[in-house]
């Protein structure tokens, strides 16, 4: 089996089998996993649900982590996956394709939702700038004792 480090604390497994094709049943695995979180993702952010979609961030990155582990290990046995099953390949080509189409979504996504707040935050601040030009604020001293 090929060996990578992982932090202690995430669990992450982080090899694959020395069998060409039971590695990319394994990657196809992980493959899916990352696809169906991502796809959860898309859902809370097409509903707006951010606190949803924050939370969904501690699974993603513990998924992506084991998946870029196991495409580090693939990549540095890449021979050995010459001989595997054209299938499992095309299946895990087909999978990472949609997930970069997924992201890729997302991020779009992500980028409206930005754009909004940043220009809904730019609103409020020239809202409160015309307020308080228009209705000027007086401040007194909270301790305003005559001293003799």
């Amino acid at each position: 089996m090929t060996n990578f480090r992982a932090p202690k604390h995430t669990n992450i497994k982080t090899t694959l089998p020395d069998n060409p094709d039971q590695a990319l049943r394994e990657l196809i695995q992980i493959s899916n996993m990352l696809l169906a979180v991502s796809e959860r993702e898309t859902q809370t952010l097409a509903q707006d649900d951010m606190v949803s979609f924050a939370i969904l961030q501690d699974e993603k990155a513990i998924i992506a982590k084991r998946y870029a582990l196991a495409s580090e290990a693939f990549r540095a046995r890449l021979e050995d996956f010459r001989q595997a099953d054209r299938n499992l390949v095309k299946r895990l080509e087909t999978l990472q394709r949609r997930i970069s189409e997924v992201s890729q979504e997302n991020n779009i996504m992500v980028g409206h939702i930005r754009d909004n707040a940043q220009k809904t935050t730019q609103k409020t601040l020239l809202t409160v700038q015309e307020l308080a030009q228009s209705r000027p604020v007086t401040f007194t001293p909270l301790n305003t004792e005559e001293r003799a």
